[in-house]
Formats: C-alpha cells, sequence, structure tokens
C-alpha cells in the first residue's frame, strides 16, 4: 500500500543527515573540555538519534511548498519567523525550532545582519545556494517529489520488515493494476533527475557508436531523456508497464522530446527479449531486485543486444569497496532495500563480477562528486 511505501522508504533520512548536526563549541567550553579531548563521546549518537527529526523538518517544509514561500518572500534579507509561522498557521515556538533545523542541516541560513544577540525569534531566514537548486518545485533536477514519500516511518516498521520470516511486500506493484502509481514514478524522478542529468553528460564518449538508448523499467523516463539530450544522435525508448507509458509519455511531453522519444510497453520480466537497441540503461532498477532476478535481467539484455557495439548502462548508488567511504546516502538506501523488495545496493566489484558472469566486458565505474549515484558501463563482447 502507499502508506507502507511511504513508511518504509523514510529509513533512509535515518543515515543521510547524521553527519550534519555536530554543534558549534565555544572557545571557552573548548577550554573546559581540553583534558577530555582524546575520550569517546556521546555527540555522534546522539545527532544519529536526533536525524530523523531533522528530516521530518525538511519533508514538512517540502511537502508545505514552504521552501517555495521562502524563495518568493526572502526580498534578499530573509523571511522572519513570525511569517513563516502566519503563513503555516503553526506557533512561532514551533516554527524557530524547525527553521533553526534546516539551518543546521544546511538547507537554510540566517541573515547575516543579525547580531550573536538576537532572540531566536528574532533571525529572518533564507535558502542556501544549495535549496535553492534542488527544494523549490518545478525547476530541473528537483527532489521534492521524492519528499513526498518520505511521509511515515517508525523504528517499529523497520524492524518488522527486517524479519527474516515476514515475506517482503512488493510495494510497486500493489497499485494501479499490477503498475507503479504516478505518486511512485514522480517520486522516483525527484530522486534520480539530478543524477541522470549530470552523469549522462559523462556518457557522451562511450555511446558516440550507439543509436538507441531504452530504459529498461523506466518509470518516467528521466535516464533516457538524460541521455539522449546529452548525445543528440541518440533515440530512445522507455520500456515499461502499460500501466506506467501514459505516465511516461506526460514527462517525455514535459521535456519536448516526443520527436525522439517513445514509451514502449513491455514486461522486462516476462518478455523474451528486450525491444531491438543497442544500448540497455537499468537507471535505479537493479537494487530493488535479488541477485538472481538482476543475472536473469543481465543476461536478457546481453541476448537481446546486436554484436557489435552493444552497450549497458546501470546507474545505481554503490556501496564502497571498503565499506567505510560509502555515502550516507547509499547507506540510507541499502536500508530501504532492507524494508522493501529484495534488492540491496552493491558495490562497483560485485556488479562487475555479474555483469562479466552473463559475458560483458569492459565494465567500468564513471562517478562525480555532485551526486551519490554512479554509472556502470559495459560492452557486450
Amino acid at each position: 500500500q502507499i502508506s507502507n511505501m511511504k513508511s518504509a522508504i523514510i529509513a533512509a533520512a535515518l543515515i543521510g543527515f547524521a553527519a550534519a548536526f555536530a554543534p558549534a563549541q565555544t572557545g571557552e567550553a573548548s577550554t573546559q573540555l581540553g583534558a577530555f579531548e582524546d575520550e569517546l563521546g556521546t555527540t555522534p549518537i546522539f545527532n544519529l538519534m536526533m536525524s530523523q527529526y531533522h528530516s521530518s523538518a525538511l519533508v514538512i517544509f517540502g511537502r508545505l511548498g514552504l521552501f517555495d514561500y521562502i524563495h518568493d518572500h526572502s526580498n534578499g534579507t530573509g523571511v522572519s519567523v513570525e511569517e513563516v509561522a502566519a503563513h503555516a498557521n503553526w506557533s512561532v515556538r514551533a516554527t524557530s525550532a524547525m527553521l533553526v533545523s534546516l539551518v543546521t542541516s544546511g538547507i537554510l541560513e540566517t541573515d547575516d545582519s543579525s547580531s550573536s544577540t538576537t532572540h531566536s525569534f528574532q533571525h529572518r531566514y533564507r535558502l542556501t545556494p544549495r535549496a535553492a537548486k534542488f527544494l523549490l518545485s518545478g525547476v530541473p533536477g528537483s527532489v521534492v517529489p521524492y519528499l513526498e514519500i518520505f511521509w511515515d516511518f517508525s523504528p517499529q516498521m523497520l524492524l518488522e520488515k527486517a524479519s527474516a520470516d515476514k515475506k517482503q511486500d512488493n510495494y510497486m506493484l500493489e497499485t494501479g493494476g499490477g503498475a507503479p502509481s504516478a505518486m511512485f514514478i514522480s517520486a522516483m524522478q525527484g530522486q534520480s533527475s539530478h543524477a541522470a542529468m549530470t552523469l549522462a553528460t559523462l556518457l557522451g564518449p562511450d555511446l558516440i557508436n550507439n543509436t538507441h538508448f531504452i530504459d529498461v523499467g523506466g518509470g518516467s523516463g528521466t535516464f533516457c531523456l538524460e541521455v539522449c539530450k546529452a548525445s543528440p544522435h541518440m533515440k530512445g525508448s522507455i520500456y515499461d508497464l502499460a500501466g506506467v507509458c501514459p505516465i511516461a509519455e506526460k514527462f517525455i511531453a514535459e521535456a519536448e522530446m516526443s520527436s525522439r522519444v517513445q514509451a514502449v510497453p513491455g514486461d522486462m520480466f516476462n518478455d523474451d527479449v528486450f525491444p531491438q537497441a543497442d544500448c540497455y540503461g537499468f537507471g535505479n532498477v537493479l537494487h530493488d531486485w535479488s541477485d538472481e532476478a538482476n543475472t536473469a535481467l543481465l543476461e536478457k539484455a546481453y541476448k537481446s543486444l546486436p554484436e557489435k557495439d552493444g552497450k549497458v548502462v546501470l546507474l545505481e548508488m554503490l556501496v564502497a569497496e571498503d565499506v567505510t567511504s560509502t555515502t550516507s546516502a547509499a547507506a540510507g538506501l541499502n536500508l530501504i532495500m532492507v524494508t522493501n523488495e529484495d534488492g540491496r545496493q552493491y558495490k562497483a566489484s560485485e556488479l562487475k563480477k555479474m555483469m562479466e558472469g552473463v559475458g560483458f566486458v569492459d565494465v567500468k565505474v564513471v562517478s562525480s562528486p555532485v551526486t551519490p549515484y554512479s554509472l556502470v558501463i559495459a560492452s557486450k563482447k
């Protein structure tokens, strides 16, 4: 059910904000605590415990359009606590608490003219450049649609879903007659659109000899659309269940790409082969399914590709080879996979082994520091 879907996915927020909330220490406090600098403290543990509350402020502001409100009413000096409180019909105390939370998260900043003696309720707030780029409605790469499914969560839900004896629900296929819901498709668009925009521009040299990119299980088709924008010589297809195609067609039309990209109905698991193309993309797909199911998908891609210049491209958040260096985003998404489906986030070496096992060669990883996603590219032997 949609409510269960929302509940499960917010698990990622427990990890995603944990590193951002170390409180600043005054010089005096640092001097007083100097003798204990080498001792282990509880601050990181408290930061992690509180991260759920910080993510709640983010989700609430996104759902209610408050980032748009702050952006539209800042006028260079930001908005006051009272203005936001009146607009949202909240108490000043609660509004101030959420605004302060979003400052510590790097989402908002206070007006530089505020002094250290300004009362907490008297500060003015505006969006940081990062928030203005990704948290406004309707802008390219906005994550606002993705926030909508981070609405319900409890540790109890995560515990229940982690049980080895409990069959996991396939939440993506419980609505719309077997197809993902429009809300889910829109959320996935918000999750991966910036990654697709960023990484598609790095694919050019690898796809110079390819002419047709098919986004397998493509949903909104953001992966396909961005690849085709970055490589004007290519046409694209968004291959997904029949119930998804009308949703994909709306995204195609909004991108003004109808002359080069089409939605193609099909079932990636049950069709004998994929529609004909010389490059198949799997954007945020393999992490949903078991190793066995993913091997079957890669085998089908290999079988469907032409003998010359056939390529496959995966878009995934990767677990670091040493685990320790894994991004918070990838670790959080890995938690989501506990609560849904049979999937997990992979190491690049694990995907390389899987791809080479079905015959692909020349496996390489393409990454960018501005997104937690990476591309894994391989060629047909």
